[in-house]
């Protein structure tokens, strides 16, 4: 396979990925303080966050620049929030999707990797 087709590859897992864990709640990332606000404030802000997030790696199949910037800056926005939230481990979903989780965030710096190195570098390149 081409490197190119591996990074689609690995695009299309994580958007799969990206959707179950959301349609099934096992993201690791919902904070119950937030439902405290409105019974639907906690559904919408997750719902833009997941659809955000789509948007983002719709770019980054399209390879758009600013896609790959964004995908950087939110990788590095969650490492700093998870530094502020306690960890949960596995109370709040199945044992086996935190596993696929870590290894969706393994699978999260290859995107990045390969979106930063070539040959995958050179499709991203401005039209000459």
């Amino acid at each position: 396979m081409r490197a190119v087709s591996v990074y689609r590859v690995l695009l299309l897992a994580r958007v799969g990925w990206l959707l179950l864990e959301w349609f099934l709640g096992w993201d690791a990332r919902r904070h119950v303080n937030f439902t405290l606000l409105h019974p639907y404030a906690s559904l919408c802000a997750h719902a833009a966050a997941e659809f955000t997030l789509f948007v983002v790696l719709a770019g980054l199949w399209f390879f758009r620049r600013w896609a790959r910037l964004i995908f950087v800056f939110a990788l590095a926005l969650s490492v700093v929030d998870s530094a502020f939230w306690p960890y949960r481990g596995l109370s709040l979903s199945p044992s086996f999707a935190v596993v696929m989780s870590w290894c969706f965030v393994v699978l999260n710096g290859a995107i990045v990797a390969m979106s930063f190195l070539p040959p995958v570098r050179d499709v991203f390149a401005p039209p000459a």
